[in-house]
């Protein structure tokens, strides 16, 4: 009997679904890419999706639909070990720290800035960006890009040590969404192509869709 497969619910423009996708991809691991487009609200139909938000995994009958956990589960699976599962305990401890760090402090910031910057039309049906958002999210933005090469990468080429883990993608793939927005990540870039090179059969071509994002919201007629 064959294996149940994997299958992902995503959206390219989603940084969280592009940090399983590149997972997905660079390990080899079978799976399915099921696309739903973020902006047309297609995420708010979908009954596989229990809190209407994107990524979401399901394999057989397990759905998961927290990004953090989905890094994880990945990671655990043959083909996926060496990005987190086969870590040492010291490895993974930092990893699982960052993408506690990330759930609770980088990503709602993020998104803040993200979100006032570009999609203030869309999703707020506002008639002109909130200036004031914007400078704050941007300033936090930067001092937590500061805590992550200092404490997270302090000197290492990786969150977890010598080797990309699910952490760096989730953090390169959060600043390729800022990048988009306009935030600078010169003093990143380094640490931004290690991660690409970790994952240079796939890498470009799925953050294809984050950097036309403003293209497309011109193209709705939402920015």
């Amino acid at each position: 009997m064959a294996a149940p497969a994997l299958r992902l619910f995503c959206d390219r423009k989603s940084h969280p679904s592009r940090a399983a996708l590149l997972l997905l991809k660079t390990t080899n691991i079978q799976h399915e890419e099921v696309k739903l487009n973020l902006f047309r609200g297609e995420h708010w139909k979908a009954k596989e999706l229990p809190f209407r938000k994107l990524p979401v995994l399901t394999h057989g009958n397990l759905t998961i639909a927290e990004s953090t956990t989905i890094l994880r589960y990945i990671g655990q699976l043959p083909g996926g070990e060496q990005w987190y599962g086969a870590k040492k305990l010291e490895e993974k401890i930092k990893v699982d720290e960052f993408l506690d760090f990330w759930q609770s402090t980088l990503n709602p910031v993020a998104l803040k800035l993200v979100q006032n910057k570009l999609m203030w039309k869309l999703f707020f049906r506002l008639k002109a960006p909130n200036e004031q958002l914007i400078a704050e999210a941007e300033k936090a933005h930067k001092q937590q890009k500061d805590i992550v090469g200092k404490y997270f990468l302090a000197g290492k080429p990786f969150i977890g040590g010598e080797s990309a883990s699910i952490a760096d993608l989730m953090c390169v793939c959060t600043l390729e969404q800022t990048a988009a927005a306009g935030a600078d990540h010169g003093t990143s870039k380094d640490y931004m192509e290690r991660v690409r090179q970790a994952t240079l059969d796939v890498y470009d071509e799925l953050t294809e869709d984050c950097k036309n994002i403003p293209e497309t919201l011109k193209a709705m007629k939402m920015l």
